[in-house]
């Protein structure tokens, strides 16, 4: 038992040392600007904002503004810019160089990407001192194994992106929840890491339906006080993370703005598109008609010469000046997406097909050539690695290696539904759970947590290889 012990910890801690050591060379070749000498290579698009947030939240309260208040517009998941204000905080790094052109500094960043590795590998000691009590040796340790030296996972540690951090908050949760020892204390916590799971990444706000449906599914005593346990907490991060914004901009609101408008933006204008025949300007112009017809009929009052001006029905709602009123034109702009949905169903369906194929095939090389296809741009405008001539090229690959890991898994999933069916049930409704909220966006970076519930079935399959390669060699 000591040897198993020692030799888990072995993989872990090599994989983190090779994580932390892929940060170094990260940091090494791409904490740097761009050819325009403003845009950070590392740090651009989401992760700037988080930074640039972060930034605004340090000098708000250094100007005297609470805490608790400070920070702007919650337009994408709020944990990870106090997460980056709080390491800028304690490390006394100053985050922007040049306020003007919203400048990142060089230097001071390699000591976050190792906290980032370190809570990850620290999650999946974690994870197999649970599963161990569950599953045997061989199982176990495959399963740590994958989540150690998947490339797909590990390449996030060395990134900017809010996967990493969230990938340990996955693999905390499903620990905690695995426990044998089920006591309510227990289930507080589960409450209280559903509620930072979801002010992590948007995704994880409904996460708590599935873990309630296990929950109802497995407990035999005192099902019902012990959910009220898990959803106590998780009700209060929800109603302090919407009084913040109440208290800040005079309007009670959880969800990310740009949940409210993401599936209009990036899915049902392009549904419009192919369902009329009409050019991409052509609706936009369309859309904006209807957009400002709807602000005169319920926002009047916001409508000024830049907002008339704007030509596409996001780009309204940027224009528009407070907060308040922002959020009441974003709900318009998701009620807008539905309604395109409901009355393009044919043509939603063959879509939402092509990017469920699209968004499950792995990607190892994202972080790298995200950082590698941008040193050399040049423009203030980013531009796209998935249009190149590299991206294609590396396409029959990457469908490859996604098949070796499915096929693996498909194996591995009959037979932990034979052993263990109640945990089978919860991994595949956490896989249909990440499937139905971020599928039909089709970015495979957004498919990357599913593989965290797909290690057990992965730790399956390979152990059914390992004992049909043993068997043999025995023969």
């Amino acid at each position: 038992m000591l040897n198993k012990k020692i030799l888990i910890i072995f993989i872990i801690t090599s994989s983190c040392l090779l994580s932390i050591s892929l940060s170094f060379f990260y940091i090494y070749n791409y904490d740097s600007y761009q050819l325009d000498g403003i845009i950070h290579i590392m740090l651009k698009e989401e992760t700037h904002a988080h930074w640039y947030k972060a930034a605004n939240i340090l000098e708000q309260v250094k100007n005297g503004s609470s805490v608790f208040l400070a920070g702007d517009e919650m337009f994408t998941k709020p944990l990870p810019q106090r997460i980056v204000a709080l390491y800028a905080y304690f490390t006394n790094f100053n985050i922007i160089e040049d306020w003007e052109n919203y400048k990142v500094s060089l230097g001071g960043k390699l000591p976050f990407l190792v906290m980032q590795s370190l809570l990850y590998y620290f999650s999946l000691y974690f994870l197999y001192s649970q599963i161990s009590k569950y599953f045997n040796h061989v199982v176990s340790f495959s399963i740590v194994t994958f989540l150690c030296l998947e490339p797909t996972i590990i390449q996030y540690h060395s990134s900017f992106w809010t996967e990493s951090i969230f990938f340990s908050l996955q693999i905390i949760l499903l620990s905690m929840i695995l426990k044998n020892d089920q006591n309510k204390i227990n289930f507080l916590i589960i409450g209280l890491l559903l509620g930072v799971l979801f002010i992590q990444r948007s995704a994880g706000i409904f996460y708590i339906f599935i873990v309630i449906v296990y929950y109802l599914l497995s407990l035999e005593k005192e099902k019902f006080i012990k959910i009220s346990f898990i959803c106590v907490p998780y009700i209060i991060i929800c109603f302090l993370l919407g009084m913040h914004n109440y208290k800040r901009a005079d309007i009670f609101y959880i969800m990310p703005t740009e949940g409210k408008y993401v599936m209009y933006k990036y899915f049902a204008k392009n549904i419009l598109v192919n369902s009329t025949n009409k050019t991409s300007q052509e609706i936009n112009k369309s859309e904006s008609k209807k957009a400002i017809l709807w602000l005169e009929n319920n926002l009047p009052e916001v409508i000024t010469d830049s907002v008339l001006e704007e030509k596409t029905p996001y780009g309204i709602g940027v224009r528009i000046e407070k907060e308040r009123d922002r959020i009441k034109y974003y709900n318009y702009l998701n009620e807008r997406a539905y309604e395109i949905v409901y009355q393009n169903p044919l043509i939603v369906f063959k879509k939402v097909i092509n990017k469920f194929l699209h968004f499950s095939v792995l990607n190892p090389f994202f972080v790298y050539f995200d950082y590698d296809f941008y040193k050399d741009y040049s423009s203030p405008e980013i531009g796209d690695f998935s249009f190149s001539e590299k991206h294609k090229e590396l396409i029959p690959f990457r469908i490859i290696y996604s098949i070796f890991i499915y096929l693996i898994s498909f194996v591995g999933l009959i037979i932990c539904f034979k052993k263990h069916p109640r945990i089978t049930i919860l991994l595949l409704f956490s896989i249909l759970y990440y499937y139905v909220l971020l599928g039909w966006y089709g970015k495979t970076r957004l498919f990357v947590p599913i593989l965290i519930y797909m290690s057990f079935f992965f730790g399956y399959g390979v152990t059914l290889i390992l004992n049909l390669i043993k068997k043999k060699l025995n023969n």
